[in-house]
């Protein structure tokens, strides 16, 4: 077997280029020109970036959802936003100030979304646009928003403050109007107390007319919109978050009569603050107001 000589072949490299450099005139290279090589990447470019999100977002602090287009919305306290819609369906937006969100609210099957924030301050979502945006913003200065709430098909946004006002937005110029539920003529006239912040607000679906007021301190009120008055209050003295939650019946006086079965469900949000919520509808065909314990 013939053996291979590795060192014939360098020599015979060596020879073709010491030939070949012969024929070509020579240029002379500095001994530091000869060491530098051209680099094309930067530091820049090796930089870390979020390129996907996958799963829950982090600190979650309020959600909404559209039964009609079936679009999940997640508020983060970062001021973070997530849309999630069918399986891979997926956006993220960014509120400017980084404010937590404390509530969202859909205008069911409008493609739009409101979200209040911990500034206090609201901002309506055009959700329709391949990329979410915000087309309209509302800043409270001299009060702190609580609660939120618009009714179904409705352009009047109600905003409830830690004073105990209720203020109403218009969604469509998103400017307020001059209508405002004031704490001290929603209580009883004799009652001197501060009955404390707004802490839920419901409309009554048999009667756009009518809003039903809670208040941080037990107060319950039937607010009638075109008379601005109070049609009924009712005062939950204790509250005991160990205790299974109270029940009440309001029957509601209309042409199609309803008992609205109240659930107080008294949960901490934050310090001081607690909410309840409504759960169920129940119709009857008798008239007249009646409280059920």
């Amino acid at each position: 077997m013939k053996k291979f000589n590795i060192r014939k072949v360098l020599d015979g490299l060596k020879e073709a280029s010491s030939s070949s450099s012969s024929s070509t005139p020579s240029v002379q290279v500095g001994p530091q020109e000869n060491n530098l090589i051209q680099e094309t990447l930067q530091s820049e470019h090796f930089q870390l970036c979020k390129t996907v999100r996958h799963g829950f977002p982090h600190q979650p602090s309020s959600m909404a959802f559209d039964p009609v287009q079936k679009i999940l919305a997640i508020g983060t306290q970062s001021g973070a936003l997530r849309l999630f819609g069918r399986p891979g369906v997926e956006c993220y937006c960014q509120h400017e100030s980084g404010a937590a969100v404390i509530q969202l609210q859909f205008l069911i099957n409008e493609g739009a979304l409101v979200s209040a924030l911990a500034d206090d301050s609201v901002h309506l979502w055009n959700l329709r646009q391949k990329r979410p945006a915000v087309l309209h913003s509302l800043k409270f200065n001299r009060e702190r928003i609580t609660f939120c709430h618009l009714p179904f098909q409705s352009k009047w946004l109600y905003i409830g403050t830690e004073r105990g006002n209720i203020h109403i937005v218009n969604v469509e110029s998103f400017m307020l109007s001059g209508y405002v539920i004031m704490w001290n003529k929603a209580i009883e006239l004799s009652s001197k107390s501060h009955p404390g912040p707004v802490v839920h607000i419901s409309d009554n679906p048999m009667d756009e007319g009518k809003l039903i007021i809670g208040f941080e301190s037990g107060i319950v009120v039937l607010w009638d919109l075109k008379s601005k008055k109070a049609d009924y209050r009712y005062t939950y003295d204790e509250v005991d978050f160990h205790d299974l939650p109270e029940l009440c019946f309001l029957k509601v006086k209309c042409l199609l009569k309803m008992y609205i079965l109240l659930r107080f469900n008294f949960n901490i949000i934050r310090p001081g603050t607690c909410f309840f919520s409504f759960f169920s509808f129940f119709y009857n065909t008798i008239g007249g107001w009646q409280l059920i314990l």
